[in-house]
C-alpha cells in the first residue's frame, strides 16, 4: 500500500502534541480514511522514532482456518434454517387444515417423509453449527483483530445475500399459493415462519458485522449466549412437535408397512381387472397366475385374501397395523384409506383402481 505523506505529516504533528493512537484512528477513519491507511502511517511514524521496522505477525494459515470455519457455520445455518422452515411448514399445513391443497392419499405419506427429512436436517446440522460457531467466538475473543478481518467480512456478506434470497424466494412461494386459493391463516403462518427465521438471521449477523474490535472481550458473551439460547429453544420446541405428528421410527415402520399393502392390493386390482376384461367379463375365482409382484403381505407373509363375489365386484383383503383415515381429513379421505385390523375393499374390475369410489 502507498503510504500518503500528508497522513503521515498530520500523524507526527498530532503525536507530538500528545495524540493518543484510539483518537488518532477514530478521528481519521470518521474523515473518510481506510483503518489499513491509517494503521499504516502510525506504522511508519513509530519505526521513524524507534529506527527499526515494525515486526509482522507471523499467522500461517489463520485466514485458511478462519474460512474454513466460516464456510462450514454458514453451510449448516443454511441447512438447519431450511431444515426448521420445512419443518413448521408441514406442522402448519398439519394444523390448518385446506382440503383443496393436498392430494388425497398420498398426502400422508408425503408429509411424513418432509417431517422426518427436515428433523434429520435439524439433528445433524445445528449442533455442527453451534459447535463451529462457539470456536468462532472463542478465536474472536483470543483475538479481537479477527472481528476486522476480511475474510470474515465477505462471506458473512455472502451468507447475508444467500439469507435475504432465500426469504424473498420463500416468501414469492407462499404469496403464490396464497393467490392461488390456499387458506388466509395458513398464509399468514408460513409469512410469518419466514420473516422470523430470516429476519433472525440478519439481525444476528449484522450486529456482528458492526461490532468494534475493541468490544470484543466485552460484548461476545452476552450477544451471543442469548441468541443461541434463542435459536436452540425454538429448535428443541420445534423438532418435539415433529417427533409427536411424526410418531417416531417404531409407527413409522408401520406406515410403510400399511403403504406397501395397499401398494401390493393396488397391483394385484390392476391384474385382476385385467383378467375380466380379457376373460369377456368373467371374473377369476382365484389370484393364482396373475403377475402382481407380491401377493404376501410384507410382514406376515400370509396371502392377502380375494373373494369373487358376483359377475361385476370382488373383494381384496388385508390386515393393516393403522387406522390410516386419521392422517388426513375426512375430507380427503379416499377409497384406499382403511381402518386398523382386517378389512377388505369391494371393487368393481370395470374401473381402474387408481379411480375406484366409495
Amino acid at each position: 500500500m502507498k503510504r500518503d505523506e500528508n497522513l503521515l505529516e498530520f500523524i507526527e504533528a498530532a503525536k507530538s502534541q500528545g495524540v493518543s493512537d484510539d483518537s488518532l484512528v477514530g478521528l481519521l477513519k470518521g474523515h473518510g480514511w481506510s483503518q489499513d491507511a491509517v494503521y499504516e502511517a502510525l506504522a511508519a511514524h513509530y519505526q521513524k522514532l524507534t529506527g527499526l521496522k515494525v515486526p509482522i505477525r507471523k499467522r500461517s494459515g489463520a485466514a485458511a482456518k478462519d474460512a474454513f470455519y466460516y464456510l462450514l457455520a454458514f453451510s449448516t445455518l443454511a441447512t438447519w434454517t431450511i431444515g426448521f422452515g420445512s419443518l413448521m411448514f408441514t406442522l402448519i399445513e398439519n394444523w390448518i387444515a385446506d382440503p383443496l391443497a393436498q392430494s388425497s392419499y398420498g398426502y400422508a405419506t408425503y408429509a411424513n417423509s418432509a417431517l422426518a427429512s427436515s428433523i434429520a436436517s435439524i439433528l445433524v446440522a445445528f449442533p455442527i453449527y453451534l459447535f463451529v460457531m462457539r470456536l468462532i467466538i472463542r478465536d474472536a475473543r483470543l483475538d479481537p483483530e479477527k472481528l476486522e478481518s476480511g475474510v470474515r467480512k465477505w462471506l458473512t456478506y455472502i451468507a447475508l445475500l444467500i439469507a435475504t434470497a432465500v426469504m424473498i424466494g420463500d416468501l414469492v412461494t407462499v404469496l403464490e399459493f396464497f393467490l392461488r386459493g390456499e387458506f388466509t391463516s395458513r398464509f399468514l403462518a408460513k409469512a410469518a415462519t419466514v420473516i422470523v427465521i430470516s429476519g433472525a438471521v440478519l439481525w444476528y449477523y449484522l450486529g456482528e458485522l458492526k461490532r468494534p474490535a475493541s468490544d470484543a472481550r466485552s460484548s461476545l458473551d452476552l450477544r451471543d449466549v442469548g441468541a443461541m439460547a434463542g435459536a436452540s429453544l425454538a429448535i428443541v420446541i420445534a423438532v418435539v412437535l415433529g417427533f409427536l405428528s411424526l410418531g417416531g421410527p417404531s409407527n413409522q415402520r408401520l406406515v410403510q408397512a400399511d403403504n406397501k399393502r395397499v401398494a401390493d392390493l393396488v397391483a394385484l386390482a390392476y391384474q385382476v381387472n385385467s383378467k375380466w376384461h380379457s376373460s369377456n367379463h368373467t371374473l377369476p375365482s382365484n389370484t393364482e397366475g396373475l403377475l402382481a409382484y407380491s401377493h404376501k403381505d410384507p410382514l406376515t407373509h400370509q396371502p392377502y385374501e380375494y373373494h369373487a363375489k358376483s359377475a361385476n365386484e370382488y373383494e381384496l383383503c388385508a390386515t393393516f397395523d393403522r387406522d390410516n383415515r386419521k392422517d388426513t381429513p375426512p375430507a380427503q379421505n379416499t377409497f384406499w384409506n382403511h381402518p386398523q385390523g382386517h378389512f377388505c375393499f369391494a371393487l368393481d374390475p370395470s374401473q381402474s383402481p387408481a379411480q375406484q369410489v366409495y
